[in-house]
């Protein structure tokens, strides 16, 4: 990996509705900065220039994003507020006005990192991933415990079962794959066919 800015501790200016707005007028390619290239392949990580780097997850975000740069492309998305509906519409096209996710990818389309305490905690945080339109990336960064391959294996299954349900009987997960990245390594798994 070949970083090409360091995460420092910025000094953030609040912006106005109205600045972000402008923001959001300007041209895709102009809203993001490359922050790392992969040597190797060659993919690219851009950061939309309103992502805050002093964001309690940011750390998180970026470590996966940059492992996404061994098989494709990857932005790292702003919190778009709800009440900017072109801003909403240029950089989440096709998902709900409430959802921001933490990073598109060129060739899973959207992704929201989840870093739960607990492994109690997974399958909740992979059905709130899912309310953002996105795939799931469950880290092992923020855990004490060691999460082994069978436990990654049967959590997945939990998150797929016909158990994980709302009260109206409607799948809480309902995308196709879910990711990990524990030690550092993204593991992708996809939801058998029946």
């Amino acid at each position: 990996m070949f970083p090409l800015s360091k995460p420092s501790k910025p000094i953030r200016i609040k912006l106005t509705p109205a600045e972000k707005e402008a923001i959001y007028a300007l041209p895709l390619h102009m809203q993001y900065e490359v922050v790392c290239v992969n040597v190797a392949t060659r993919h690219r990580v851009q950061q939309h220039i309103l992502v805050d780097p002093a964001a309690r997850d940011y750390k998180q975000v970026r470590a996966v994003a940059i492992a996404y740069t061994e098989e494709c492309d990857c932005w790292i998305n702003p919190i778009v507020d709800k009440n900017s509906p072109k801003g909403r519409q240029k950089l989440y096209p096709g998902i709900e006005d409430n959802a921001n996710p933490d990073l598109t990818t060129s060739k899973y389309g959207y992704i929201d990192v989840k870093s739960p305490f607990n492994k109690s905690n997974i399958v909740r945080n992979a059905n709130l991933a899912c309310i953002q339109g996105a795939i799931v990336v469950l880290t092992d960064l923020m855990m004490n415990e060691e999460l082994k391959h069978k436990m990654i294996l049967q959590l997945t299954d939990k998150i797929f079962s016909e158990q994980n349900r709302n009260h109206h009987g409607e799948p809480n997960y309902t995308q196709n794959q879910i990711h990990w990245f524990i030690k550092g390594v993204l593991i992708k798994y996809n939801r058998s066919e029946k």
